[in-house]
């Protein structure tokens, strides 16, 4: 028997180690443009790989984090420790399923277990934290958890679509980018900034309440409108266009409010962290930060229409949230919180396949897309290049999880 402090360590692992599932389905993907795999259905390896990306990975690490940061009672994480062991059973289902079948009969019902059970955790996490004393990093946490429910609505609208024979139409679409939506623009970006907060209130930085209402205002709001982009790519109506256009005015106004909050106590915040935890911690910002500058830009129908054609720049897109301002995020601080360590050779190699994967990816995006925007073509050897770096990824986070972590039977 283990003492309940080693959970958060065990989650962290697993959920690792679902990183290493869902990114070793995007290389094969990737392998895929380089010599043909008939063997596999792309569609649903692809929906295999989203969903242990986001439910495996992403979901189970901010589980572990918001859990660990907001429950000092470390007794009652034997009940958490049941519901991450059911979510675990069904994001494996989930791995096995998609990949076999696409949207079947057992990939949904994985689906909806994870539903139903974000929902239990949700509903516990809630009643275990609103006893505590009011604080903008809770009301940060308590916004990502009503997005996440939020989101679901979309989950939940595509069984009767795909009931209904509307799998091909405008419906299905709405319902797949709403989901989409409030998981990226609010579950995972309120809830990553609510363990960032977090992280400041415990060392004593406590921030102007105006500066935090302002933020956390501008930001509600932009998630909300900006919402339009995604009806404005099958739906390009003035009356989107605008209001998207308020949406991401909304959201410049928040990153500059959130500069405005943040740069007094730059010092002392990059203070918390050294060594692989700043790189990362750096990395997330300006992955945040191009987020905000990207969604600015495609205000502009033009750029708007180019942005969503040009399946690179999506692509690039997706990522750059998902790994650069997410998951770096979510590395850096289990390395402040002493769930990962960085001392073994085998970690800081993990940690530094990650980043070249992950930057190496997003260059390669990113110009690719550029090249096609403007009529070059493709770049010499572009597929195996991007096959190269996407494999140093899941090998950063098997060794990430081989080697930085506390041993199983002991503190």
């Amino acid at each position: 028997m283990v003492s309940n402090s080693l959970y958060p360590i065990r989650w962290f692992r697993i959920a690792l180690i679902n990183l290493v599932l869902a990114t070793s389905l995007g290389a094969l993907l990737r392998f895929a443009f380089v010599e043909e795999l008939t063997w596999i259905k792309f569609l649903n390896v692809l929906h295999g790989h989203s969903h242990v990306a986001m439910l495996g990975w992403i979901y189970l690490a901010l589980f572990t984090l918001l859990t660990t940061f907001f429950q000092p009672d470390t007794t009652r994480l034997r009940a958490y420790n049941r519901l991450f062991g059911l979510t675990q059973i069904s994001v494996l289902g989930m791995f096995v399923s998609f990949p076999l079948q696409g949207y079947g009969p057992v990939s949904i019902a994985f689906s909806t277990a994870h539903l139903l059970l974000s929902y239990a955790w949700a509903w516990r996490f809630w009643t275990d934290t609103r006893q505590q004393p009011p604080s903008w990093s809770l009301r940060f946490a308590w916004a990502a958890v009503g997005f996440m429910v939020l989101s679901t609505l979309g989950a939940w609208s595509l069984g009767p679509i795909l009931l209904s024979g509307l799998h091909t139409t405008l419906f299905f679409h709405l319902a797949v980018q709403f989901f989409l939506h409030f998981q990226f623009n609010g579950w995972f970006l309120f809830a990553a900034l609510a363990l960032v907060i977090r992280l400041l209130e415990q060392q004593g930085l406590l921030l102007p309440d105006r500066q935090y209402r302002l933020f956390f205002g501008l930001l509600s709001g932009s998630c909300v409108l900006t919402y339009a982009l995604a009806v404005a790519w099958s739906t390009p109506l003035p009356v989107v266009f605008a209001i998207n256009g308020l949406g991401v005015t909304l959201q410049l106004a928040a990153l500059l409010a959130f500069l405005r909050l943040l740069w007094p106590v730059r010092a002392p915040i990059m203070a918390l962290f050294s060594g692989w935890s700043r790189w990362l911690l750096v990395i997330a910002f300006y992955s945040f930060t191009g987020k905000i500058v990207i969604q600015t830009a495609v205000v502009l129908p033009f750029i708007a229409r180019v942005a969503y054609t040009i399946r690179n720049y999506v692509i690039g897109f997706i990522h750059l949230i998902l790994l650069g301002a997410v998951s770096s995020l979510l590395f850096a601080l289990a390395l402040n919180k002493g769930i990962l360590q960085s001392t073994r050779l085998a970690t800081r190699l993990g940690f530094a396949c990650f980043v070249t994967g992950l930057l190496g990816s997003e260059l390669l995006l990113f110009f690719q897309g550029t090249l096609l925007w403007g009529s070059y073509g493709f770049l010499p050897l572009y597929y195996e290049g991007l096959f190269g770096v996407s494999v140093l990824i899941p090998l950063g986070a098997l060794l990430v999880a081989w080697g930085g972590q506390i041993r199983w039977g002991g503190e």
